[in-house]
């Protein structure tokens, strides 16, 4: 029998499924983000060789075609860079390589109209419509973007804390959170965190669960850096629908919203979903792993013979 793998790459974790011909998972492992932009070539390799020979070595058996959703890969550049990579530890034909945002989407909508909002340590809406039209907003990093995203709530936070600490701005309980969060006595010391290491992403977007803590408590300034990101959310996801004409759509469509942060603030997720609560919209959390998607588009690589 013909096995296929699925890989879900993440900012912060990445998943491997290894699955049969009927899709029935036999063996799965996890490792750290991979991100060409943020980890490098290199540290994406690395991890993606580690998951392959794990859940291969796990299983007995060797996959026939592979799946892999990463953040950027719908840009020419980086398929080419993950094409060489996955080359180099063996999987040279029926390869599929797409963004993270369409595996969520392909693993929690079964008619594939509509759109996906991802929404973890990044963000990004991307979605599809009947006529195959495909439209993405957002997910230019987090530079530049990932608005709404876990990162994107947690340096909102952190700026308006460090307001507050020197008197720029409104008092907020995000400023004792922070010293928390980080393991700091005094504010200052958060420079040496920021500038004198490698810029600590992950737990700056962590950093979002306390921030709905605070908001939750009545703290003006981290209720509205939610309100804000929810509004940045629905503004993505407004776009793709807008661009891709799915208002319209016959039979409806589908919004799966996936992502950690999501998962960790539900708060953040229900004011999305009201939101975006309109005729013909059937809002779905995604309620199996993403990698779950990458499989689904392996075994369909698989029986077009890519």
């Amino acid at each position: 029998m013909q096995h296929v793998l699925g890989i879900d790459a993440g900012g912060t974790k990445t998943r491997a499924l290894l699955a049969d011909r009927d899709g029935t998972v036999i063996a799965s492992a996890s490792g750290p983000g991979a991100n060409l932009r943020t980890h490098g070539e290199l540290q994406v390799e690395k991890v993606l060789h580690a998951l392959v020979e794990r859940t291969e070595g796990e299983s007995g058996v060797k996959a026939d075609a592979i799946a892999i959703g990463i953040a950027g890969a719908d840009r020419a550049d980086d398929q080419e860079v993950l094409r060489e990579i996955l080359k180099r530890i063996g999987f040279r034909e029926r390869v599929v390589i797409t963004n993270d945002a369409r595996v969520a989407f392909v693993a929690g909508s079964s008619r594939r109209v509509g759109l996906a909002l991802v929404c973890g340590t990044g963000s990004i809406a991307w979605g599809r419509n009947g006529a195959g039209e495909i439209a993405r907003a957002g997910g230019w990093g987090w530079h530049v973007g990932d608005e709404g995203s876990g990162f994107w709530i947690g340096e909102r936070a952190i700026r308006a804390a460090l307001r507050a600490s020197d008197g720029r701005g409104e008092k907020t309980a995000l400023t004792d959170a922070l010293l928390a969060h980080f393991g700091l006595d005094r504010i200052d010391q958060l420079v040496r965190r920021v500038y004198d290491a490698e810029y600590p992403r992950n737990d700056v977007a962590l950093f979002a669960v306390r921030v709905a803590g605070a908001a939750h408590a009545g703290d003006a300034v981290a209720a509205s850096i939610l309100s804000d990101a929810a509004a940045e959310l629905v503004l993505a996801a407004e776009t793709v629908i807008s661009r891709l004409a799915l208002g319209g759509a016959a039979g409806g469509y589908d919004v799966v919203l996936s992502g950690g942060t999501f998962r960790a603030l539900p708060p953040l997720q229900q004011d999305v979903t009201a939101a975006l609560s309109k005729p013909g919209a059937a809002i779905l959390p995604l309620d199996v792993e993403p990698a779950v998607g990458a499989v689904r588009l392996a075994l369909e690589a698989l029986t077009a013979g890519r």
